[in-house]
């Protein structure tokens, strides 16, 4: 079985449209995403329906998600993220915001598990520092738990004996049967991580490999749109820089 994995579109259609476009030629069996469809972005229905329409497709629920139908409180996000939740949410019918609400925050399946932020606190909580992998290890019984909300790909790996490793800007990658993982899948509207290319994680079940994927798509349009909205400068030119 061959999955794709991604995560954080946040509204990007453009970004999600070179999603599909790859696998047109590259298909799979599953895409399953991490969170975030919406927020930052000016496309949120446009990107829920997309998704909906799939018959291969699954989320769980990020925190922008949460925010948008008022799940969780957003008195801890900064001006710029509330402005867009607001602009998003006032774009969506009752109807997206059902499905939004519908969404599980973990997701777990053939020794798999799907997160938006940590099998420990599945919202919110970012996975950065060390010791917080190291901690979210005990949080989880599957050998390998898929993550995002921190925009930035990475692969965490540990062995029986707890010996802790990264590995970032890797292409393909072998997974090895006595060790478990966290991998975060990166970003497909707003990467993070001084890349702008959509990122999207290939993962083959039976092979134990995994490969990020970076693909260009037309940033300038999805600004266009987002300064038509009125939406906040910063999120509008930092898509430029992936950062």
């Amino acid at each position: 079985m061959r999955y794709a994995v991604i995560s954080d579109i946040h509204s990007n259609l453009e970004a999600l449209n070179a999603v599909f476009e790859f696998l047109q030629s590259n298909p799979v069996d599953k895409i399953v995403s991490c969170g975030d469809l919406v927020g930052y972005g000016p496309d949120p229905k446009q990107c829920i329906n997309k998704l909906r329409a799939l018959n291969n497709f699954s989320s769980v629920m990020g925190n922008h998600d949460a925010a948008v139908i008022n799940k969780i409180d957003i008195s801890n996000f900064n001006i710029d993220a509330k402005e867009a939740i607001t602009i998003n949410k006032n774009m969506l019918t009752k109807d997206e915001l059902d499905y939004l609400n519908s969404l599980k925050t973990s997701v777990s399946e053939n020794n798999l598990l799907f997160v938006h932020g940590s099998p420990r606190d599945p919202i919110n909580e970012y996975l950065f520092l060390v010791e917080k992998f190291n901690q979210a290890m005990s949080f989880f019984k599957e050998k390998i738990c898929f993550v995002g909300h921190t925009h930035q790909p990475i692969i965490f790996e540990l062995d029986s004996k707890g010996n802790a490793n990264f590995y970032q800007s890797v292409e393909i990658f072998e997974l090895e049967n006595d060790k478990r993982y966290i991998i975060n899948v990166g970003s497909v509207g707003q990467p993070r991580d001084n890349n702008p290319q959509v990122c999207v994680v290939f993962f083959d079940l039976k092979h134990l490999t995994i490969s990020f994927k970076r693909l260009s798509y037309d940033i300038d349009k999805t600004q266009e749109k987002m300064a038509e909205l009125n939406m906040p400068e910063k999120l509008i030119k930092r898509l430029s820089f992936g950062i």
